[in-house]
């Protein structure tokens, strides 16, 4: 038994599964451990559809995680995303009394009251988010404590679902062998790991592209003001490609992947990519040129979308640091540029590498880790997420994951293609 203590997570999406393992280290800095991204199963629109398909994707991400980890996760935090999420405001009076000085008591009460909401049958409340304070009509205080006041009023933000998400990511992480110690809303986990700061304090969205959603987060003055999922991402765009050139779903995927781009004006004109006949058909021909312009038709839909959304939650005017892309979608060639194009506003990638030593940079230097690593970070921070290092011999790992799960699970996209890593978006 080792006194290091391990934290892990798991990002379920609707492409790729992709588990992290690290700890912080001296530096106070997260020290990866061990990192994969596999192709997931069982998931629809980031919903789990199929209990053992998403677990056997489970296993497969932890497996190959943790291969050269002579450690046995037990503790795990998990991404949540899903159509259905929604939020509503709270606004909340606590009398204090004349001369007395507000606590964490009186916070913590009041913070308690906001979660007590009348609901629809079925739903629960998942994020209870402060957003300012006010002290006998002092307006927008952030930490209240030690201030004497009189009345104290709070306005909250509270991020709603369906109870059957946290069900079914639970009742999954136990199939494959885990504790589940908290789900956490995919925008909210991506937004540790990719927004600074200044850029939450100056006003600014964070759009996570997905496969089969894009979530939807804006902060300002420090704070997630608005959240949003719109039903669609990155699969729609691979559906687009599979109709137009009459293809096969992995090949479709393929091409958007790794010859695709966001915006036909740029893509080259002179360049094709042959894709093989299948069963004796004729091979195609696609250029780049094309394939960018149906890009780049569904891609400007889900970018007004984005911005409907932006525009609806009544802080277009306020985001001082513009858009920050991440998730899978984000490596779209010329996407920063379509996105600058169509909303007016600045534009970033936004990357996993906040607080990772710079050794490690390469190994997860990709918007498709985003929202797993701002999941470490969250755990690291809390007593029940660690897991004490337990050395242990590989049969028993093996015999505790399955032995044939790493060649039985993994999918092929198409043996002309580049298959060093499965696509998110």
């Amino acid at each position: 038994m080792s006194e290091r203590n391990i934290v892990a997570a798991v990002d379920i999406g609707t492409n790729t599964v992709v588990c992290l393992i690290g700890e912080l280290n001296k530096e106070n800095k997260i020290q990866i451990l061990g990192h994969s991204m596999v192709t997931s199963a069982g998931i629809r629109r980031g919903m789990i559809f199929n209990i053992e398909e998403c677990v056997e994707a489970i296993r497969h991400a932890y497996e190959k995680a943790s291969a050269r980890l002579d450690i046995d996760i037990r503790k795990i935090y998990v991404n949540m995303a899903g159509q259905q999420l929604r939020t509503i405001e709270r606004k909340l009076h606590k009398p204090i009394g004349l001369g007395k000085i507000i606590t964490k008591l009186d916070i913590k009460m009041l913070h308690e009251e906001a979660r007590a909401v009348e609901l629809n049958e079925g739903e629960k409340v998942y994020h209870v988010i402060n957003q300012s304070f006010n002290v006998d009509g002092e307006s927008g205080i952030q930490n209240p404590i030690g201030i004497a006041g009189e009345d104290l009023m709070a306005e909250y933000r509270l991020i709603i679902g369906p109870s059957v998400y946290e069900d079914k990511l639970r009742t999954s992480l136990a199939k494959a062998g885990f504790e589940m110690v908290k789900c956490v809303v995919n925008p909210v986990a991506a937004s540790e790991a990719v927004l600074s700061d200044d850029e939450k304090e100056a006003g600014v969205v964070l759009v996570d592209l997905g496969g089969g959603t894009t979530s939807i987060a804006i902060y300002h003055d420090s704070v997630l003001r608005f959240l949003s999922i719109v039903p669609f991402g990155g699969n729609v765009v691979t559906n687009d490609i599979k109709e137009g050139y009459t293809l096969l779903l992995r090949q479709a995927e393929a091409l958007k992947v790794q010859f695709g781009a966001a915006m036909g004006e740029h893509a080259p004109e002179n360049k094709v990519v042959t894709i093989p006949g299948i069963n004796g058909w004729e091979p195609k021909e696609i250029s780049f040129k094309s394939l960018a312009y149906i890009i780049q038709a569904r891609m400007e839909e889900i970018i007004e979308s984005v911005y409907y959304q932006i525009e609806r939650s009544g802080y277009a005017n306020r985001l001082g640091a513009g858009i920050v892309v991440t998730g899978g979608g984000a490596k779209l060639e010329g996407l920063r540029h379509l996105v600058l194009f169509k909303t007016g506003l600045d534009v970033r990638v936004g990357k996993a590498i906040n607080g990772i030593p710079t050794k490690e940079d390469k190994a997860i230097d990709t918007p498709q880790y985003a929202t797993a690593f701002g999941l470490l970070k969250m755990a690291v921070k809390n007593p029940d997420a660690l897991n004490e290092e337990i050395y242990m011999n590989h049969k028993k790992k093996k015999e505790r994951s399955g032995s044939n799960l790493g060649e039985n699970f993994i999918k092929k996209l198409s043996l002309f293609f580049n298959e060093e890593q499965d696509a998110e978006f």
